[in-house]
């Protein structure tokens, strides 16, 4: 069944890959459909030196089995070598394990210093009620897939559902939430790998909706999150700018009133931010009518704020008078906005999910989105007819996020493609192999720059007993030096590149000449600006 799918949403990349000028590929899979119920949450960053990061709740099991197997899944798009880390023909099987135990429900963000991926999750220390835990897995170099796991306890025993965010000198910020507590809204930092502050509470009762954004240039940090029901709605956020070392107080921030004469707007499941090229924040959010005390799901409209000039522009508007099917659970007919920019031209960009008034899922009776790509130039004033990443199908895409840094109008926008509508997570729908999947690629109107030879590493054997070699496809300069790193990122060896670079051998010793032990190693060169990486195995 699942070769017939792949085989089928091989047939879907080709058509979509018409419509704009990217492709969309299979990254992963996952029977956990649910992936939040908040905002668009950061499940995807793109670095326009290293590649493509994406992580995402996993799992194989089927609903009732509790997902005895989840944990937060990783894949890495190398520019250097054009080709995912991570794929197999069967998708369920590709990318790799982040995480040491069963965790979940996490994000990830990027360390601006030197492009390694941090991903969260959170995990039960056991007990009941449960204890959760967050945890934050960093990676040796981007794309390594070489983890090394911080664990929040003792310091933050009983937080989950943390949100991460890395600033710009390299301070690791969480947004967290108090497990069974009232007022249950609460933040912490390291500003020293796996040491962690105490967490600060915010006396914030039944926040819901968080989340939280590190500037890359800066030490500015975002915190945003929601509170309230229907007509009493609120979003609201805290601003700081010394790297949470000191926090503004609570704000809440007015909704445009996009409906218009008495009708009361809402915000709906919290925002999603970016800081753009001008260090501001820039957030945009989902904006519903109430009608009577109820806040309805169509129509719906997104809206951008920015707050350098303290002004909302309108992204989107949809309504449907004849819906066929549900929309579902937290959910709006467009929903789920997120922004990207290109820091050379302002260029905006938003990804959203939005329901097919008329494409329905007849075992749930529930409609099927798909995922829309807008851009803007002139500061949101203004924005492009939306246009189709992927084309309409029999699945719904779901919890789409647009990577922040879209420079060169390079774009990436990830999902979770369900293939049953209806999150079997919370027992709507059948248990389906979901698809992970990325567009990327640039927009329409914008010409494509030629492809620019890469260099990227090739070992045999790998893996390897007695040594192996290591070759360069030359495009031009090739390094001096290869280095060679264990797991914990100590340098083991550095090895000179002669004349010829297929002669680049290493014999599995250290720089004192001792064999180094069974495992994984990493082979890291530069070649002017760029940095390369290599995942190497020493077996038994």
């Amino acid at each position: 069944m699942r070769l017939r799918m792949f085989l089928a949403l091989a047939a879907l990349v080709a058509a979509a890959a018409a419509q704009l000028p990217g492709v969309v590929d299979t990254v992963g899979g996952t029977t956990f459909d649910n992936q939040n119920s908040g905002p668009s949450l950061r499940m995807l960053y793109r670095d326009p030196q290293f590649g493509i990061h994406v992580a995402w709740t996993f799992s194989v099991q089927p609903g009732g089995s509790q997902w005895p197997d989840r944990t937060m899944y990783y894949n890495f798009y190398d520019y250097g070598t054009g080709e995912w880390n991570w794929v197999e023909p069967d998708y369920m099987n590709s990318g790799m394990n982040s995480q040491t135990r069963r965790t979940g429900y996490g994000t990830i963000d990027v360390d601006p210093a030197d492009g390694a991926a941090l991903v969260t999750g959170h995990y039960s220390a056991g007990g009941m009620p449960p204890e959760f835990c967050p945890t934050v897995q960093r990676d040796l170099a981007p794309g390594s897939g070489l983890f090394d796991e911080c664990v929040g306890a003792p310091t933050l025993a009983g937080y989950f559902l943390p949100v991460v965010g890395v600033d710009a000198s390299a301070n690791i910020h969480l947004q967290l939430v108090k497990f069974q507590a009232s007022d249950n809204l609460y933040y912490s930092r390291s500003t020293f790998w796996c040491t962690w502050d105490d967490p600060e509470f915010w006396n914030q009762s039944g926040a819901y909706g968080h989340n939280l954004t590190a500037s890359h240039a800066s030490e500015k940090v975002l915190a945003t999150w929601m509170i309230g029901n229907d007509d009493s709605t609120a979003l609201r956020y805290r601003f700081s700018s010394d790297a949470g070392a000191s926090w503004d107080p609570v704000t809440e921030l007015t909704p445009y009133p996009a409906y218009g004469g008495d009708t009361l707007t809402v915000g709906a499941r919290g925002a999603s931010v970016i800081f753009d090229r001008d260090d501001n924040w820039l957030l945009v959010t989902t904006l519903l009518p109430v009608v009577g005390d109820t806040a309805y799901q169509n129509p719906a409209q997104l809206w951008m704020y920015n707050s350098g000039t303290a002004e909302w522009r309108r992204v989107r508007r949809a309504e449907s008078h004849a819906l066929a099917g549900g929309l579902g659970s937290h959910a709006a007919i467009c929903d789920r906005p997120s922004l990207g920019q290109d820091p050379a031209s302002g260029r905006l960009y938003c990804a959203w999910e939005e329901f097919d008034s008329t494409n329905v899922e007849p075992s749930t009776g529930l409609l099927r989105a798909d995922v829309w790509l807008a851009w803007s130039d002139d500061g949101g004033a203004n924005w492009s007819q939306p246009q189709l990443l992927a084309p309409t199908d029999e699945t719904s895409k779901r919890f789409p996020h647009v990577g922040a840094d879209c420079s060169g109008d390079s774009v990436a926008v990830g999902w979770v493609q369900d293939v049953i509508a209806g999150f079997n997570v919370d027992e709507v729908g059948a248990v389906s192999d979901n698809p992970v999947c990325v567009w990327h690629g640039r927009v329409t109107g914008i010409a494509e720059q030629p492809g620019k030879r890469v260099e990227r590493l090739g070992a045999r054997p790998n893996p390897f007993r007695a040594g192996t070699a290591i070759s360069l496809q030359p495009a031009g300069r090739r390094p001096e030096t290869v280095s060679i790193y264990d797991a914990a990122g100590n340098l083991v060896r550095v090895l000179a590149v002669g004349r010829d670079p297929s002669a680049v051998v290493w014999d599995g010793r250290d720089g004192s000449g001792r064999e180094v032990q069974p495992g994984c190693y990493l082979a890291r060169w530069r070649v002017g600006n760029s940095l390369r990486t290599g995942k190497l195995v020493k077996a038994r």
